[in-house]
């Protein structure tokens, strides 16, 4: 009984802006994990290199972990699709309603389209960084990280990271907008609240990102300092 409830709040349209918002937040706190230890690469070769190499004894963890990543973002996708088609498809009946999914509509648009040019970068990021990890037999990390051949060497990879980190600030942004208009609690303290605290992922957390990639990709890679 509580199953099939529980189904069919999900497959409702509320219930589905709440699994798009929660995995999405899930998938904020991988990110913030992510770029603490990504960070460890400004303090040299050796430091990053061990940390990597740390992780090793913890395979089994990072496996399980991200075959979780894989089914938040998987559920992230499939939702946000649905979505976006449910919201082209309603076609209100008042003008105001007309003006309302007209707003909403383009909202989704535009959550689909950076979503799908993040879902490129990913594609892209895990067949250069991840894979080469994962497969090369070598243990000079920070090499991989800033070589020609896939690293941030590549101007092109830079290029598209770079691109990727500014969409997806756009991407969280929204992204919280919506979570916290969904939830009803724009205007209340809470809601003012977490819309500040959403600083920290859609703003801070992509620009460290683009700061690793700039510092590498541009700045170290053609010599300005």
């Amino acid at each position: 009984m509580l199953l099939n409830q529980l189904k069919i709040f999900i497959s409702s349209t509320i219930g589905k802006k709440i699994v798009v918002a929660s995995t999405g937040l899930l998938f904020c706190l991988f990110l913030l994990a992510h770029l603490a230890n990504n960070f460890v690469i400004y303090t040299g070769a050796e430091n990053f290199n061990f940390l990597v190499k740390s992780l090793e004894k913890i395979k089994p963890l990072i496996r399980l972990a991200e075959v979780m990543l894989v089914l938040i973002l998987g559920s992230h996708i499939y939702n946000s699709i649905t979505l976006a088609l449910k919201s082209k498809k309603a076609k209100g009946i008042t003008n105001r309603s007309k003006i309302d999914v007209a707003n909403a509509s383009l909202s989704s648009r535009t959550m689909v389209f950076t979503g799908s040019i993040l879902f490129i970068f990913l594609t892209v990021h895990l067949s250069t960084f991840w894979y080469t990890f994962q497969t090369s037999g070598r243990h000079d990390y920070y090499f991989m990280v800033t070589s020609e051949s896939f690293g941030f060497g590549n101007i092109l990879i830079t290029s598209l990271y770079l691109l990727a980190m500014i969409i997806l600030g756009f991407h969280l942004r929204h992204g919280f907008q919506s979570a916290i208009k969904t939830l009803g609690i724009g205007n209340t303290t809470l809601g003012k609240l977490l819309s500040l605290l959403s600083v920290v992922f859609w703003l801070l957390v992509p620009a460290g990102f683009f700061s690793i990639a700039f510092w590498f990709g541009i700045v170290k890679h053609f010599g300005l300092v």
